[in-house]
């Protein structure tokens, strides 16, 4: 117990690569989601996209080389998709259309059972040769966590960072200005995309293995908790709710009760702790328009 709550060893290896990998995820998802306001729930989809075409790929050739560019290219192709539908349908209908995406791409996976062994998942996902340690892989996935933040951090002070929210907050006075609405929701989903694509590269190689359970709903509504607990839009914010909620998921783990009570409990604390922050920040969340 005293080991759990005072990580050391390998479970410290654990928990730094754990949150490392998915703040990288999580800080992408924030450029769409926080700062831009986006109602997109389909990064799992990318997520699910990417991750199969690189390892399906690295199963079939046994090269990084031609499966790194096949993930990236299907979370390109899966963002700009997403770009699409998001300057053609009104946030309600996106919303609904990018929690479709997620199943029809889940569907897929689940079913093309010769390509993607379906439920079986993906086993021994070979690492790359400078990867094959735990503290060699963590090692890395805090270095590229480390500046994927700073990136992050500079989109958000950057120009373009300024008029996504601007965009976000007064859309029609925003356009008004001269500001590319297009053009900035393809950078925004782009970063989302290539976010998920580094989290998934690095992930099933610590695994060994690619499993569809990986992607269902529950992934994507712990991002949106992170998200929101953290403050929309604040990568600093978001930055240390992914630090604490990884560390709370993974405490909970070492309590002595049984596991088909824990698994709910986990769900209703994690319920109340998204109900709790939807609640207070309910005025950035939801803004009253402004009228004259």
């Amino acid at each position: 117990m005293l080991s759990c709550l005072l990580p050391t060893g390998n479970y410290a290896l654990h928990l730094l690569a754990i949150t490392s990998m998915t703040m990288v995820h999580v800080l992408g998802y924030n450029v769409i989601f926080g700062k831009g306001k986006i109602l997109h729930f389909g990064p799992i989809a990318v997520s699910l996209a990417s991750g199969y075409g690189t390892f399906v790929t690295l199963t079939w050739t046994g090269s990084y080389l031609l499966a790194v560019p096949i993930g990236i290219a299907m979370a390109v192709l899966l963002s700009l998709l997403f770009t699409w539908l998001s300057l053609r349908l009104e946030p309600d209908g996106l919303g609904i259309l990018t929690i479709a995406m997620h199943q029809i791409v889940l569907t897929v996976v689940l079913n093309w059972t010769p390509v993607t062994r379906g439920a079986l998942g993906l086993p021994q996902i070979p690492r790359m040769p400078w990867l094959q340690s735990n503290v060699a892989l963590t090692s890395a996935v805090v270095l590229v966590a480390t500046a994927w933040f700073f990136l992050m951090l500079l989109f958000e002070r950057s120009t373009y960072g300024r008029q996504l929210q601007a965009l976000a907050e007064h859309e029609w006075y925003a356009k008004a200005l001269g500001i590319n609405r297009p053009r900035l929701y393809l950078i925004a989903f782009l970063i989302g995309g290539i976010g998920a694509f580094i989290t998934n590269l690095f992930y099933h190689q610590y695994l060994y293995l690619v499993h569809p359970s990986d992607f269902l709903f529950p992934v994507l509504i712990f991002y949106v908790m992170i998200i929101v607990a953290g403050k929309p839009g604040s990568t600093m914010g978001v930055a240390l709710s992914t630090i604490l909620l990884i560390f709370l998921r993974e405490e909970l783990r070492c309590l002595p009760i049984a596991a088909s009570v824990l698994g709910p409990l986990r769900m209703m604390l994690f319920g109340i702790i998204l109900l709790a922050a939807v609640w207070y920040r309910r005025d950035s969340l939801f803004p009253k328009k402004r009228t004259i």
